[in-house]
């Protein structure tokens, strides 16, 4: 067989940093030519889309492989490197853990100066990935509400609907800024949650069909300092000046549901 006739081969795992991570490792160890190499992470009751002449391999999650993966990215090639494939690992796109297979076997060539080759479509979608991410965490990072859902101890609390999994992100910032407090930021889209302990530390979950309940139960729960925050809302505004059209651009209406003014 000659390379033209050389079949593609596609890694399935399971979409999390360690499935992806997993299937990474494999592929990199086959030797088969990262040039015929996807890797398809996948979801539960997600639907395969097989393609036609296609050598299929299921990865199963192997915690140590992807620790493996994440050591070699951050001391052989960089620390920026790492950073940039755990954002684009986030993301909700489909073609993200192919583009950072690419990306990693690259960097294993031409060291960190892969960051700043754009020359190559893999390093150039790694970064349009990564941009993606990172504009959405900061949308969120900037209209995330927490209400007090309990007070005894005082709990905080907070849901947010975004298409990447920006929790990781969104949950260090918050945590660097309210140490002593305990918190939650719920994820409702990919169903994930983190937990901030009042001794500064934090932990992430992902919920079964039951917590999730009782988490969007908890959190539904109305206080009296909200009616107030709407109510200073509505009457620090200028009618004559409301601008539609730059507050949908400021704020956009799919990131409005959670934040109480618009409630």
């Amino acid at each position: 067989m000659t390379p033209v006739d050389k079949p593609v081969r596609i890694y399935q795992c399971e979409d999390t940093v360690n499935g992806i991570l997993s299937a990474v490792y494999d592929a990199g160890l086959s030797g088969y030519g990262h040039q015929y190499i996807k890797i398809q992470p996948l979801t539960k009751g997600q639907a395969e889309n097989l393609e036609l002449f296609s050598e299929y391999i299921f990865v199963k999650t192997d915690t140590q492989k992807a620790e493996k993966v994440i050591s070699a990215v951050r001391h052989k090639i960089s620390e920026q490197a790492y950073i940039d494939m755990m954002y684009a690992i986030a993301s909700c796109q489909e073609d993200r853990a192919t583009a950072v297979y690419q990306f990693i076997t690259y960097g294993f060539s031409i060291g960190a100066k892969i960051c700043g080759a754009l020359q190559l479509p893999c390093v150039e979608r790694v970064f349009e990935i990564k941009r993606s991410v990172q504009n959405e965490e900061h949308f969120f990072i900037e209209f995330l509400r927490f209400q007090e859902v309990q007070k005894n101890p005082p709990l905080l609390a907070a849901v947010i609907e975004p298409k990447h999994r920006i929790i990781p992100m969104v949950t260090e910032h918050f945590a660097d800024r309210f140490m002593e407090e305990w918190f939650i930021i719920y994820d409702k889209t990919h169903r994930e949650a983190s937990f901030h302990y009042a001794d500064g530390g934090w932990d992430m979950h992902i919920l079964n069909e039951e917590e999730a309940v009782k988490l969007e139960e908890l959190t539904e729960q109305q206080e009296e300092y909200q009616d107030l925050w709407k109510f200073f809302f509505n009457n620090i505004a200028i009618a004559e000046r409301t601008n539609k059209t730059l507050q949908r651009n400021l704020m956009p209406l799919r990131l409005r549901k959670h934040v109480t003014e618009f409630r």
